[in-house]
């Protein structure tokens, strides 16, 4: 099943954006970041009774907090992990009252990036931890999510995160989780049945270029995880969520047996969303193994 995300909406208010989307008859959506409403649960869960064309994701950092923070499930500030635990349980929840195969979530940090900085260089204000303490930390997180999504039938996704050169120059190491396969396997083999991997081909590309790892001999070593995908181009050196193309490289490196494909490509015109989902839809049907 193909989806469009609402995270590329600007600081639009899903439920704008959500109305936006079913009146172009667009009914796969993937629900991301936007602005905090009150009211946007009971919303949803109403349009998703209203309409049994329509098909819910929850992503990430959703529903959105009335006080912004950044959801770092490996955080050493334990009251931001304690947050983050709270912010994914309920977007657990609505998952499991939508209807929802199951929610994504990115992978954790070394550090604490602040909220301006999201998708820029960036910007912190806490010591680095360890590596090896941050995936620890990580994966006690995800274990307690695992419950809790167990009881909710719903299933969990790891997403790679994403590391350009700028941030890479700038710190000097990598202090992100899930960036390179090694890492990947590692924190998968721990992890309970019902979570597996969301690859998003796009941070994909960034990162092996930054890194200069082989990104084809990545998809190989954790395509027993990879259960969804998030679809975008870029340059390989940010992650600019252009449209996918023919010559976009991902294509024929693509599973089949998977939950979902969500296009994160960045655009407020609906009919160019619409043809980027008609589009996408046939080199999955043509390409896909």
């Amino acid at each position: 099943m193909i989806f469009h995300s609402t995270g590329l909406f600007a600081k639009s208010k899903t439920s704008s954006i959500v109305r936006k989307l079913i009146s172009n008859k667009v009914y796969n959506i993937e629900l991301s970041a936007g602005a905090y409403e009150k009211n946007i649960v009971n919303y949803l869960i109403k349009k998703k009774r209203e309409n049994s064309k329509i098909n819910f994701l929850i992503h990430n950092y959703f529903p959105p907090s009335r006080k912004p923070f950044v959801l770092n499930l490996s955080s050493g500030n334990k009251e931001i992990r304690k947050k983050s635990i709270k912010l994914a349980m309920d977007a657990i929840k609505l998952s499991s009252k939508l209807g929802s195969k199951f929610y994504g979530f990115h992978a954790g940090f070394l550090i604490d990036p602040l909220i301006k900085s999201l998708g820029k260089t960036i910007d912190y204000n806490n010591f680095p931890l360890k590596r090896s303490v941050a995936r620890k930390n990580f994966v006690k997180s995800v274990k307690i999510l695992s419950k809790y999504a167990k009881k909710n039938n719903v299933n969990l996704m790891i997403e790679n995160n994403v590391l350009t050169k700028k941030n890479y120059k700038l710190f000097g190491y990598n202090p992100l989780l899930c960036v390179e396969n090694k890492e990947i396997n590692l924190i998968m083999k721990q992890m309970p049945s019902n979570v597996n991997f969301l690859l998003d081909v796009a941070h994909l590309n960034v990162s092996s270029k930054t890194l200069g790892f082989n990104k084809i001999k990545f998809l190989k070593e954790c395509n027993k995880w990879i259960k969804a995908y998030h679809l975008s181009e870029n340059d390989g050196l940010s992650d600019s969520n252009k449209f996918v193309s023919k010559k976009s490289w991902f294509w024929k490196h693509l599973k089949k047996d998977v939950y979902s494909f969500t296009l994160e490509t960045r655009s407020n015109n609906l009919n160019d969303i619409k043809k980027q989902i008609k589009f996408t839809k046939s080199k999955i049907h043509k390409n896909v193994k």
